[in-house]
C-alpha cells in the first residue's frame, strides 16, 4: 500500500514539473529542462526510449556533459 501512495505521489509531482515547464515557456524560467525532469519523474511504457532519445540530442547532451564536468564527473557517452 505504501508503495503505490509513493508511486503515485510520485506521478503527481512529474505531472506538475510538467504543468510547470509548459508554463515556463511562455514565462520566464527553464521550461524545457523542467519538462524533461517532470518526464524523468514519471512511470510509463516507453519512458527509457524516450530519455535516450532527449539525451541523445546535441544539445541536450553537450549541456549534460557541462554539469558533469564542473561536478568533476567523466563524460556521458551514448552507444549507438
Amino acid at each position: 500500500m505504501v508503495r503505490m501512495v509513493l508511486l503515485v505521489g510520485k506521478n503527481l509531482f512529474g505531472c506538475v514539473f510538467i504543468v510547470a515547464g509548459i508554463i515556463m515557456i511562455v514565462l520566464p524560467g527553464q521550461g524545457i529542462l523542467t519538462i524533461v525532469i517532470g518526464i524523468m519523474l514519471l512511470d510509463f511504457p516507453g519512458k527509457y526510449r524516450l530519455v535516450r532519445w532527449i539525451v541523445a540530442r546535441r544539445q541536450v547532451l553537450r549541456t549534460i556533459n557541462w554539469l558533469r564536468r564542473r561536478a568533476g564527473r567523466t563524460p556521458l557517452y551514448l552507444e549507438g
